[in-house]
């Protein structure tokens, strides 16, 4: 063997090892790789889920519609994009956070997206905006018909009772609607649904409703009576007035029933119905109560000490855990007895499923101010054996049992009512007494006080103190027997 050749094998040999050596390198190097590569690319996947996903929830979110609805139009090539953009809310999230805890809230986040996920479909998105509004995005023409049967059927699976603990927590929603017209822009989409959203909320229970054009104006009226609402607040622009309430059998004055006045520069007397509503949803209605306690306080103090004075609350109020120490505190401030403050609620449909307000009635009934409700369901309500709370009177509205029993079956029904206060001891105001056959019928069927245009127009403080005093003098108590108003 030549030394050429014997030199050839044994580099040969000796390269074997080292080139096995880095095929089985770059072998572990490619499969390193590989797992790299996979790890990356399940790391970008997790950020991409993470970027379009709720985190509560995990329905997609307000990227992914944004996304999803581009798509949509982009496949429609230039061509008008039919949609609906449902946007919807839990009516009363607010109260559940606050009085159940943040737990309980994301409970009831989580199950209303379990099923809100089972109407989800090919061409039927849902999506968490924040909080509680949700959207669900439906891809193609559809007609009112069909988008109403899908809202009803949608309402009765979705907004049922949720199971948080041991206790259910009853959830109401409502529902806004937006078809897509030409091609979509979701701000434009979610601005409609959202003032139809406003509007299916003024309705009772849970509802829907279709965005219509006269819609737009109204929400720009409204945002700008907000704004104005707000500048009034900090400016101190609200007024009181006292609406008289006397005693039934007598004649004469019991006390006052306060009542919000706004007078704006341009738009002249506001109701305080629409005000005071929209004070509810904004909340703006704690502030502006903390300044009528204070004030119808400050004008009680100044009063005959005999004078009730009977202030509207909102549930809203009566969620404030402080709440009645605020009023107690506020009544020795003013030094006015509690026995002289009736607090009105305006509502009981949630406040009996609410510690924190079922304490606040408690101290306050402790310390001795009465407690009365009004609106007429709330007022039934309060006369029932199985009321949630105590109350010390009821303020039934004589124009909603004439509504309810008409003309000729008032007085029976009025009568009715009457009875079954007496059977649970508790004194009746009857308002909206404004003509003499009311007051009759008033008397006769046993109510305590009375309310309304017989007993005489809204007055200002200082008409308030002089009214109690001439009317004290005028009609003593006993001084009218009710049978010779019956005599004529």
């Amino acid at each position: 063997m030549s030394l050429a050749l014997t030199s050839a094998l044994w580099l040969a040999a000796s390269a074997a090892p080292i080139t096995i050596g880095l095929a089985a390198g770059l072998g572990r190097r490619k499969t390193r790789l590989a797992l790299e590569t996979g790890r990356g690319q399940a790391e970008v996947e997790r950020f991409r889920k993470a970027a379009y996903h709720d985190s509560l929830t995990g329905v997609r979110n307000r990227h992914a519609l944004i996304e999803d609805l581009d798509e949509i139009v982009a496949r429609t090539q230039g061509q008008p994009a039919a949609m609906t953009l449902l946007l919807f809310d839990l009516d009363r999230f607010k109260f559940i956070n606050d009085t159940m805890g943040h737990s309980a809230g994301d409970a009831v986040l989580k199950t209303l997206a379990e099923r809100l996920q089972g109407h989800g479909c090919a061409g039927r998105g849902v999506y968490r905006l924040g909080g509680d509004e949700f959207v669900i995005l439906w891809e193609g023409s559809h007609s009112e018909g069909e988008i109403s049967r899908f809202c009803e059927e949608f309402a009765s699976s979705v907004f049922r009772p949720v199971i948080h603990g041991d206790a259910p927590i009853d959830i109401f929603g409502s529902i806004g609607i937006a078809l897509a017209c030409d091609e979509p822009v979701l701000s434009d989409l979610l601005r409609r649904a959202d003032m139809a959203l406003y509007c299916a909320k003024s309705k009772p229970g849970t509802s829907y409703c279709f965005f219509t054009e006269d819609m737009d104006s109204d929400c720009r009226r409204r945002r700008r009576l907000e704004t104005a609402m707000r500048a009034a607040v900090a400016s101190g622009a609200f007024e009181l007035e006292y609406l008289p309430v006397l005693k039934a059998v007598t004649l004469s004055p019991s006390g006052f029933k306060a009542r919000l006045r706004w007078t704006h520069p341009d738009l002249g007397d506001v109701s305080h119905t629409a005000f005071l509503q929209m004070a509810e949803d904004n909340g703006l209605i704690v502030l502006i109560g903390k300044w009528m306690l204070r004030q119808a306080l400050s004008d009680a103090g100044r009063w005959d000490d005999r004078a009730e004075i009977t202030l509207p609350v909102s549930a809203l109020q009566l969620q404030d855990p402080g709440f009645a120490t605020l009023v107690l505190m506020a009544l020795e401030d003013a030094r006015v007895v509690p026995e002289r403050l009736v607090i009105d609620i305006r509502s009981n449909a949630s406040i009996g499923r609410c510690p924190i307000a079922l304490t606040n009635l408690e101290q306050l009934r402790g310390g001795g101010v009465q407690i009365a409700v009004s609106e007429f369901a709330a007022s039934v309500a309060g006369l029932s054996m199985g009321r949630p709370y105590p109350v010390d009177r009821v303020r039934l509205s004589l124009a909603s049992i004439k509504a309810i029993a008409g003309e000729t079956r008032m007085p029976q029904v009025l009568d009715l009512f009457l009875q079954l206060a007496a059977a649970v001891d508790t004194a009746v105001t009857l308002t909206g007494v404004d003509s003499e056959d009311d007051l009759q019928r008033a008397c006769a069927a046993g109510a305590e006080q009375l309310q309304g245009g017989f007993a005489g127009a809204p007055l200002s403080a200082e008409r308030a103190l002089h009214y109690f005093a001439s009317m004290g003098r005028l009609a003593p108590i006993d001084a009218y027997p009710i049978n010779l108003l019956k005599a004529g």
